[in-house]
């Protein structure tokens, strides 16, 4: 998902670097993988079949952001990846009346967010 996410940024502005929180760290894909290790070393490893990922942990994003900021690098930080799935699982779940919906329904409820989750990663 952070790879889709990345070439549509990309498509908007292919000039700016995006820098995405996975967990406990922040990292860069791609190009930009490849760009940022031009003014900072970071270790580059696989991040899948078409991409290379390098990063750092969460917890020192200020310092590395005064460096990109010292060497005027255009970076954007990518907090989340809430997409329109999430809205519409949200709002499945939130129209569910709790007191009238039978096992059934549930399960087909169930079924039907799981292969939205599915077909979005």
């Amino acid at each position: 998902m952070i790879y889709q996410k990345y070439l549509q940024l990309k498509k908007e502005d292919a000039n700016k670097l995006y820098l995405f929180k996975s967990g406990k760290f922040y990292i860069f894909v791609g190009e930009d993988c490849d760009t940022i290790n031009d003014y900072v070393v970071l270790k580059k490893v696989k991040f899948s079949s078409e991409s290379y990922k390098c990063g750092f942990p969460a917890d020192v994003l200020d310092n590395y952001m005064r460096v990109f900021k010292n060497h005027n690098l255009d970076v954007e930080v990518i907090d989340s990846l809430k997409t329109n799935i999430d809205d519409s699982i949200k709002e499945k779940i939130v129209n569910l009346d709790i007191d009238s919906i039978t096992p059934l329904q549930a399960l087909n409820i169930l079924k039907d967010v799981k292969e939205k989750l599915i077909s979005e990663s």
